[in-house]
């Protein structure tokens, strides 16, 4: 794998991510989890911050500060849906 690509790929998927999770049933995954947690919670609560830490870290290496914006997006994932789901 290519170092040169790992901040683009983090943020693709990540957005990849959070569009696939968004169109999963929210009920889908209580036999795994219980109750509590949905996959679009699973994926912006758990899952994007770690790929945003990933990215960030090896576009600030690389000075790819563009992709470094957007992995700092991609780490604040649960606030971005839930500043979109209370504005709708």
């Amino acid at each position: 794998m290519d170092l040169r690509n790992t901040p683009k790929l983090t943020v693709v998927l990540g957005i990849v991510l959070l569009i696939i999770a968004s169109l999963i049933p929210y009920d889908s995954l209580e036999s795994l989890l219980g109750q509590g947690l949905r996959p679009l919670g699973l994926v912006s609560l758990f899952i994007n911050p770690v790929l945003g830490i990933i990215g960030g870290i090896f576009s600030f290496l690389k000075k790819q500060w563009l992709y470094l914006i957007l992995n700092i997006v991609i780490i604040f994932s649960f606030f971005v849906t839930m500043a979109i789901g209370y504005s709708l």
